[in-house]
């Protein structure tokens, strides 16, 4: 333990890395560890360290033992998600299984794979005094994110008549196209060190969420949905909506128990993304019979001056604007909770500096240390993503046809409590200068396979990388990488999500509803009797990081 240092003082700095700062793509419950170079180049065994302004939502305690300063981090993430779409006992199917299919389905991946995901972050501590300290931190989740076109309505298929590819209907429309979707935690965070060697923290957040999201539905059963997909009933759907206001606590527990041993323990909750507002685009004859995207129709003015689609012919995509279509939106963010055990080696003549504000900073006080962290997340309470439109007398008919958007679109997300260990250290080649980190981590599965979905994967995933940090004079500058990888999701064609479908079969209204309580998975109204999530899906990752603390 050193003496805070008193560089010149920067007070724009703060504002001109806010302006520079900008939102992440999200998001989903399953993030990997971690956000904050640091903690992420130790594979996410940071958890009793927590010298770095981000601790502000990562362990709010350590702020009681840090230097007055910012930071700003980014992770560009390289992710790697392919679908492979079968039928029961992992027989090939199509996008038009009804009737005589001739097109297959072929394992396909994300598109715009060498373009990187950005996910920033900011933070900002003051220490007020020797025992207290405050900070301020916008985080998004540890995710992916996902870039524009990384999932587009077309991929690459097979003519079983021509023996040829074939750019053919995606086979995981039903599960997630576009997604550009925000989600943010914005964090107020105090540390205090109520007797020398322990220390409480507490944050509050007032999380950001901003909804927009793209997937496949199904106009009409039609004739025979039991069979299979059939492209030329199927509607592309854009949801967007938005709660500005997502309350969440965070509280922590940081202690140096011997002067080799520090232990940290933190837990968060955070409320549900919800919302009772929200526009919806749906696309009506979205595909033509040979696979192909129908070309929109414009429509025509009539009398009144408003645009009708009755001309439009079935060869022609046929657009339907809501702008007040959603009567309840719920994303439930799962609970969290870490425990860390960190042995550190410290120096045996630690450099007096003539500051009695005593501040923690590994690169200057130890040799080496060790951490070991373990955690459990309730994703089980994320069990189904409600969206609901208005029903009864106000269904929302589309053109060209009258089909109305389904009032029950609830998304069984399949998710599974899971557990974590993340293993990793430091070791400081040169005093306040040199750091080399490196560390793992893995986590169980997450998601049952028959509800598996191409984003998240909840398989059983794990991960492992180094990095390094420089110092030069009050700037500590940190670079990372980690790869990913995980076992995948397997559930051999037999699939249990199905797709959200306005009409049932032959253009007959759904007539028999789910009772009330119905689990979302096991509903039938305003669904597509097959499954549209048989098959297999694998995922791996390169992730990058790049981070500079600052101390004032």
């Amino acid at each position: 333990m050193r003496g805070s240092p008193r560089p010149p003082r920067a007070p724009g700095a703060a504002l001109v890395l806010l302006a520079l700062s900008r939102a992440a793509s999200a998001s989903n419950p399953l993030e990997y560890p971690d956000n904050g170079s640091a903690a992420f180049s130790r594979g996410g065994a940071w958890l009793a360290v927590a010298n770095e302004p981000i601790a502000t939502h990562y362990n709010p305690a350590g702020l009681a033992t840090q230097a007055s300063g910012f930071s700003i981090e980014q992770q560009l993430a390289f992710p790697h998600t392919c679908f492979d779409r079968r039928g029961p006992g992992d027989t090939f199917v199509g996008p038009s299984d009804v009737g005589t299919p001739i097109y297959q389905y072929r394992k396909v991946c994300n598109a715009r794979g060498g373009f990187p995901n950005a996910i920033p972050s900011l933070s900002i501590v003051w220490r007020a005094t020797s025992r207290l300290g405050f900070g301020i931190a916008v985080v998004p989740p540890a995710t992916y994110g996902s870039a524009q076109g990384q999932l587009p309505p077309l991929a690459t298929g097979f003519d079983t008549q021509m023996g040829t590819a074939k750019a053919l209907p995606a086979p995981y429309r039903y599960m997630q196209l576009e997604q550009q979707s925000t989600i943010l935690f914005p964090t107020v965070g105090v540390g205090w060190e109520p007797l020398r060697g322990l220390r409480l923290g507490a944050a509050f957040i007032s999380g950001i969420g901003v909804i927009d999201l793209s997937t496949a539905g199904v106009s009409s059963l039609g004739t025979n949905d039991a069979k299979g997909d059939h492209m030329t009933d199927d509607s592309l759907s854009t949801l967007h909506t938005e709660d500005l206001f997502v309350p969440g606590v965070v509280l922590s527990l940081h202690a140096s128990v011997t002067r080799h041993v520090d232990v940290a323990v933190w837990g968060r909750y955070l409320d549900a993304i919800r919302a009772s507002h929200g526009s919806l685009d749906v696309t009506q004859q979205a595909y033509n019979g040979n696979g192909g995207v129908n070309p929109p129709c414009a429509g025509a003015l009539d009398a009144s001056g408003k645009t009708t689609y009755t001309g439009c012919s079935a060869n022609q995509s046929v657009p339907n604007h809501f702008g007040n279509a959603v009567t309840r939106f719920e994303y439930r963010i799962p609970p969290e909770l870490r425990a860390g055990l960190r042995f550190h080696g410290p120096r045996e003549q630690p450099r007096a500096t003539g500051d009695d504000v005593p501040v923690r900073d590994p690169l200057h006080d130890d040799l080496f240390d060790v951490e070991v962290d373990g955690s459990y997340t309730w994703n089980s309470l994320a069990s189904v993503t409600v969206v609901r439109f208005p029903s009864g007398a106000g269904l929302l008919p589309t053109n060209p046809t009258g089909v109305p958007v389904p009032p029950d679109a609830d998304r069984p997300t399949g998710y599974q409590d899971s557990l974590g260990l993340r293993v990793g250290g430091q070791w400081n080649a040169v005093r306040d200068l040199v750091g080399i980190r490196a560390g793992g981590w893995l986590e169980t599965r997450s998601q049952d396979p028959a509800l598996l979905t191409v984003d998240p994967v909840g398989a059983f995933r794990f991960g492992f990388g180094g990095g390094v940090v420089f110092r030069y004079h009050y700037l500590d500058v940190s670079l990372g990488y980690q790869r990913h990888a995980s076992l995948g999701l397997d559930n051999h064609g037999d699939g249990s999500l199905r797709a959200p479908a306005g009409v049932s079969a032959n253009g007959m209204p759904f007539m028999v509803l789910d009772p009330p309580g119905t689990p979302a998975s096991e509903r039938t109204a305003y669904r597509t009797i097959h499954a549209v999530n048989g098959g297999s899906v694998t995922f791996d990752a390169n992730v990058f990081t790049l981070g500079g603390v600052a101390r004032f």
